[in-house]
């Protein structure tokens, strides 16, 4: 399982998309081939490898695209807390600005979604306080 993570966390998306692809025309193809459906027709194996095939493109995709925006969102959060720190030990308004306009903006721009913007908030509540508060 350990394998399987570091796989999805660190291997190439073209990788990872030929991973889904292989693992769910696999699934596909034996459900169809050996699932019951009450009948005792036989069973066409190249009707069922095609559909096994051509199944497993849109969920190789979903897996490359959910393992991609699982990327995305470790580096949001890694990011943010080096930007929180940064905020920490931060103690004039230059310092606080120069943050504002780079790491921050930075940081923003690696946003995706609700969970992202709640903490930007809060780390520009944190920033704005801190900047009212602080030496010139």
């Amino acid at each position: 399982m350990k394998k399987l993570e570091n796989f999805l966390d660190k291997a190439p998306l073209w990788q990872v998309f030929i991973f889904g692809w292989m693992f769910t025309g696999i699934f596909t193809f034996l459900l169809f081939q050996f699932f019951p459906d009450g009948t005792e027709l036989p069973r066409n194996w190249f009707v069922n490898f095609k559909i096994g095939f051509f199944m497993g493109i849109p969920f190789g995709l979903m897996v490359m695209l959910t393992s991609s925006m699982s990327r995305k969102s470790s580096k949001f959060w890694d990011y943010a807390e080096e930007v929180e720190k940064l905020i920490d030990e931060a103690e004039t308004k230059e310092a606080l600005q120069s943050l504002f306009d780079n790491e921050f903006q930075t940081l923003q721009n690696l946003q995706q979604g609700h969970p992202h913007g709640s903490k930007l908030k809060e780390l520009y509540a944190i920033l704005k306080t801190k900047y009212k508060y602080a030496k010139t």
